[in-house]
C-alpha cells in the first residue's frame, strides 16, 4: 500500500500553524522521498548543520549531504513534539524549535529481525521565512542537535 502526503498548502491555518507545518512538510518529505514536499518545506539557498552530514548551503547541497541518501535509501518515520514558535505579530520571519525523533531502518528490512535500525532523538531549530507568492512558510535555517542514538550507527550509510 502507498501512502502520499497531504498537498503542500493547507488550508486555513493560522501562521503559528503554517510555521509549525514547514517543519512536518521537511520531515515528511523524507518519510516519503518527496522531493517536491521538500522544495515547499525549505528555502532555496537554505543552510542545514545536521549531525553525520557535512554543513549544506542550498537545496542541492542538502540533497546531496542527506536527503538522497535518507530518502531514498531507508525506510524513515520522523516525529516532531514540543513545537515552539517565537514571532512578532504580522512578521514574516520566525524561529521554531522542537523535540525530534526519527527512526531509519534498512530499506524493506522493517518487519526482519536483527540489527537494521537506527533511531536518533534530539531537537531541531530553524529560522523560518513566510514567502511571498506562495504566502508558504520556509526553513531558512535549520540546526539539528543530536541528544542520543540508539541502534546499528552503520544503517545510515544506506547499505
Amino acid at each position: 500500500m502507498t501512502f502520499s502526503a497531504l498537498p503542500e498548502a493547507l488550508p486555513g491555518l493560522t501562521d503559528r500553524e503554517s510555521i509549525a507545518d514547514a517543519l512536518y512538510r521537511a520531515v515528511l518529505a523524507f518519510d516519503h522521498g518527496d522531493d517536491a514536499l521538500l522544495r515547499s518545506a525549505v528555502t532555496d539557498d537554505v543552510a542545514a548543520e545536521i549531525p553525520g552530514s557535512p554543513p549544506a548551503n542550498g537545496i542541492a547541497a542538502v540533497k546531496a549531504a542527506v536527503f538522497d541518501r535518507v530518502a531514498f535509501g531507508l525506510d524513515t518515520t520522523h516525529f516532531l513534539s514540543n513545537v515552539r514558535v517565537c514571532m512578532e505579530s504580522g512578521a514574516s520571519t520566525a524561529q521554531v524549535s522542537c523535540s525530534a525523533l526519527a527512526q531509519h531502518v534498512r530499506k524493506g528490512k522493517g518487519f526482519e529481525p536483527g540489527q537494521h535500525r537506527f533511531m536518533s532523538g534530539g531537537m531541531y531549530m530553524c529560522d523560518v521565512v513566510k514567502q511571498g507568492g506562495s504566502g508558504l512558510w520556509k526553513i531558512k535555517t535549520w540546526k539539528a542537535n543530536i541528544i542520543w542514538v540508539d541502534g546499528d550507527p552503520s544503517v545510515m550509510t544506506g547499505q
